[in-house]
């Protein structure tokens, strides 16, 4: 049995504790994959929908720019929250002091430094819409001067937040097409904001509890709009995803599949909100989050697989 991990211990395993406790690299890893192949596949169908698809050099460059970005926002929420976080969290790898506040400064500058460079090595197209999405990340980081106003109002603090997703897909354009994202056409924009509402349907469902772990200070969605009110919240947005998307698919001509597995997708997050709410429990509750997840993922790749089967993928790094 190893020993239990303190300040002492060796800087690598302090940091893996850390990455799989706030940050574990495999689930980001394919949230990344399939975010980043819709993306980019529906932007190159969009601007040259002749040429088969394409994973190249920019789709490491930008991947990997991608997840570096995800891990620059985790380190700005750890600053944001740390004191909330040490009362309500004190079990964390953070908050025991095994790594440190300054320790993520580091990290964090770190990833941005290399986020920067890869975004230049991509091109002009990309820095810019990297240095956009950084700039919006600079502003959630200060709340938009906002903080406390915000926060009192936890569905608009979440909308704010989320609407980097419209940003980073944005990003995703440019690396993709060499082109300036506000020169994005209609329909990428339109699908920039499903990443805006799977987004929001997963914070809303990660702040779902069931009534005994409810805890004074810690503000969920289901303190706010109610047991079940939260549920019915998801499946809302989430019908405003598949809408989107759909109207998405019927501009590409997608295959009738496509939409049947859409309505497949919902109609398993249906098992899982019945399961929370006809056994309202610490168990069914902390699932919502899991289908959120898996619902994330599942969405982004389903469109990538479909355009794949329209339009052949090439490799070419």
């Amino acid at each position: 049995m190893s020993a239990p991990l303190t300040r002492d211990s060796p800087y690598p395993a302090r940091l893996r504790a850390y990455l799989g406790e706030r940050f574990p690299l495999a689930g980001h890893g394919l949230l990344i994959a399939s975010y980043y192949s819709s993306n980019q596949f529906l932007a190159e169908v969009l601007t040259r929908p002749l040429e088969p698809l394409r994973y190249d050099r920019t789709t490491l460059l930008g991947a990997a720019t991608l997840l570096l970005f995800f891990f620059h926002l985790r380190v700005f929420d750890e600053h944001k929250d740390f004191a909330e976080d040490r009362v309500h969290h004190p079990e964390r790898v953070l908050q025991r002091g095994i790594l440190t506040l300054a320790d993520l400064r580091r990290l964090g500058a770190a990833a941005i430094a290399l986020e920067a460079v890869l975004a230049a090595a991509a091109g002009r197209a990309a820095f810019l819409a990297w240095l956009a999405a950084f700039a919006f990340s600079l502003l959630m980081l200060r709340e938009f001067f906002a903080g406390a106003w915000l926060k009192r109002r936890l569905l608009l603090y979440a909308a704010s937040h989320m609407l980097v997703m419209p940003l980073l897909a944005a990003m995703v354009f440019s690396f993709a097409t060499g082109r300036l994202f506000w020169r994005a056409p209609g329909w990428f924009w339109l699908y920039s904001f499903v990443g805006f509402f799977v987004s929001f349907n997963w914070e809303i469902s990660r702040k779902i509890r069931s009534p005994e772990e409810e805890r004074d200070g810690v503000l969920t969605y289901t303190r706010l709009l109610g047991t079940y009110g939260a549920a019915w919240a998801v499946l809302a947005v989430r019908l405003v995803d598949t809408a989107l998307v759909m109207g998405v698919a019927r501009h590409l001509g997608l295959g009738a599949w496509f939409y049947w597995a859409l309505l497949a997708l919902y109609s398993v997050c249906l098992v899982g909100f019945a399961d929370y709410r006809w056994r309202t429990r610490p168990g069914s509750a902390r699932r919502m989050e899991w289908y959120a997840g898996m619902y994330i993922v599942a969405f982004d790749l389903l469109l990538a697989v479909e355009l794949v089967r329209l339009h052949g993928l090439e490799v070419a790094w």
